[in-house]
């Protein structure tokens, strides 16, 4: 028995290689120093006096399993991509480079390529170089056709200027800035609900009061708040990605211990498809919001002298505010 009878195809993965390099030698900057290939993604870090580096690393969890069952995998690689430039623009730094991981159970390789192509536009589009990654056959560790997809970014803020919610105090305002749908959490939930449980509608069924299908609705690209935040960054005291945990557990990880964030959930109307999951789910508003992000992906904490600047360059509303107390979170 050789490595390709035990499930592992070296010469087709080395094939659909070359298709990546294209794409990932297209988003390389004049700082990248290393080739597509090298054992290591070597970057120049210029333009900083005194830079910190800033990482992060995370994946677009179930919803691959929305891109299997709609068989479609051009879009995950731009989730991954935007919801890690996110996660860092909430700090305050710029994003430099990206590195991926993708792991299978068997190799299909135009899947693959899609993937990973899908990953190199977003990189591309952001302006950072896709300087490494990893693709790894893993058959009996993965069901037939189940892949994951993982990112890590790096980034680098001047030491000193980092955005992290230390200055928020009462009389603050939150500036929420609308999703794109579920982005990339509260998959596992909506999955039963809406495609695999009994009863459910499936990924073809309509979504009411929209003119996408399920499964369009569910595999909707993560937005990116880039443009958005930097236009207003000098003016932010604080960033918040609104991913697992809903708006609760992410505000309170930057909201000082003397402040209470009040969000109010009447200044906007969910996106139809989380009314669609509470139809269905029966969940309750509490667990809704902890679960989603109801069609608010990031919250900008701002002086209420700045609001109406910041709200003209991000597009953005006013859906809550800051008062005196103990770190809670309270939705109204």
């Amino acid at each position: 028995m050789d490595y390709k009878q035990a499930g592992v195809d070296i010469s087709a993965l080395n094939k659909v290689k070359k298709r990546m390099g294209r794409a990932v030698r297209a988003t390389f900057t004049e700082n990248v120093v290393t080739d597509y290939g090298h054992f290591g993604g070597g970057f120049r870090l210029k333009g900083f006096k005194e830079p910190v580096l800033i990482s992060s690393t995370d994946s677009v969890g179930t919803k691959v399993k929305i891109a299997q069952a709609v068989g479609f995998y051009g879009t995950v690689g731009a989730d991954i991509v935007n919801h890690s430039v996110n996660d860092l623009l909430c700090t305050g730094a710029k994003p430099l480079f990206f590195l991926d991981y993708v792991a299978f159970s068997e190799l299909h390789s135009e899947k693959v390529a899609d993937i990973v192509v899908g990953v190199a536009k977003a990189c591309k589009s952001e302006g950072i170089a896709l300087i490494g990654g990893e693709t790894a056959q893993l058959p009996g560790v993965y069901k037939k056709g189940d892949f994951d997809l993982v990112g890590t970014i790096v980034g680098a803020v001047e030491d000193g200027k980092m955005i992290d919610g230390r200055r928020i105090k009462a009389g603050d305002l939150a500036i929420g800035l609308r999703s794109s749908g579920l982005h990339t959490n509260g998959y596992s939930l909506a999955r039963k609900v809406l495609i695999e449980g009994k009863g459910a509608p499936g990924i073809k069924a309509r979504v009411p009061g929209s003119k996408k299908t399920v499964g369009q609705a569910l595999l909707a690209v993560h937005k990116s708040y880039r443009s958005q935040v930097e236009a207003a960054k000098p003016l932010l005291k604080g960033i918040v990605h609104i991913t697992g945990g809903g708006f609760g557990d992410n505000i309170s990880r930057l909201l000082p211990e003397n402040t209470d964030c009040i969000i109010d959930k009447r200044t906007w109307k969910p996106l139809p498809i989380f009314a669609y999951i509470k139809e269905l789910s029966r969940i309750k508003d509490d667990e809704a919001y902890r679960v989603f992000n109801m069609g608010m992906g990031m919250v900008l904490f701002v002086r209420a002298k700045d609001a109406e600047k910041v709200l003209d360059l991000t597009r953005g509303k006013i859906i809550g505010r800051v008062e005196k107390g103990s770190g809670k979170v309270v939705l109204i």
